[in-house]
């Protein structure tokens, strides 16, 4: 009698975790190349939640030819390979400061985001991903070499500034139509399809620069383009407290 009230619901079985699918092939073909190119940096998969790092260390080869040794902590996503890692100063060898593109918990900031250069289909990717950290390190380094304190190499802006050259970049350097899309980009115009686009030309928006709009909205994401934009629409005052981004041509 029990049995015509309660229904008895199937356990769903627990996804898979990236390293298990397709056969674990993305885990063992990036093992053969770290095991190859970094054999001092050894995979770790943590049995209570599946969370997988590489840790060790990188070694970097001066001028004079001595090696350096730099702790390294290599983070994966959950759905890694769709999104890159994450990379960390391990041992705490440098300051965490922005100002040499450190977040205080020593993750390395490499890029601003939609600038990266990481494929989820690049077979090679992860092995690219270390070149950038090891460059990033070797920056390290003569940063403390130098003792100017200053970057050795192109960089952005803390980070709401950083985006907004990023964006205006990609606007062709126009600042007066970056102000005039402003608050489009912060969803604060009400500006539709056919209302005037609000650069001024007398042309409908969507003849205009709705598709470039679109565009940097895909690049940077809506939801950080809104952010960015209402902050600006609603104060000029910039985060200065925030890691500097750095510019993808001090990438390999």
């Amino acid at each position: 009698m029990r049995s015509r009230w309660y229904r008895h619901v199937p356990t769903r079985a627990k996804p898979k975790a990236w390293y298990q699918g397709k056969g674990g092939v993305r885990l063992a073909q990036d093992q053969a190349q770290i095991s190859a190119t970094y054999p001092d940096l050894m995979y770790h998969i943590a049995d209570e939640d599946g969370q997988v790092r590489l840790e060790g260390t990188i070694t970097l080869l001066a001028e004079c030819g001595v090696p350096k040794l730099i702790p390294v902590r290599v983070e994966f996503p959950l759905d890694y390979p769709q999104r890159e890692p994450r990379a960390y100063d391990a041992a705490d060898r440098f300051p965490h400061e922005a100002n040499r593109h450190f977040y205080p918990d020593g993750r390395c900031c490499l890029r601003l985001p939609p600038e990266t250069r990481w494929k989820a289909e690049d077979s090679e990717g992860l092995c690219h991903f270390l070149e950038e950290v090891a460059v990033f390190f070797d920056r390290q380094l003569i940063y403390d070499a130098e003792g100017k304190g200053i970057w050795p190499g192109e960089q952005r802006s803390h980070y709401t500034a950083g985006y907004i050259e990023y964006i205006q970049e990609l606007l062709n350097g126009d600042k007066h139509l970056l102000d005039a899309l402003a608050p489009t980009f912060a969803n604060r115009s009400g500006t539709g399809r056919n209302s005037p686009c609000p650069c001024g030309s007398g042309i409908k928006y969507k003849k205009c620069h709705l598709h470039i709009v679109e565009d940097i909205s895909q690049r940077v994401g809506s939801v950080e383009l809104r952010t960015i934009f209402y902050k600006r629409c609603s104060d000029t005052t910039l985060d200065k407290g925030s890691s500097h981004f750095l510019k993808p041509e001090q990438s390999l």
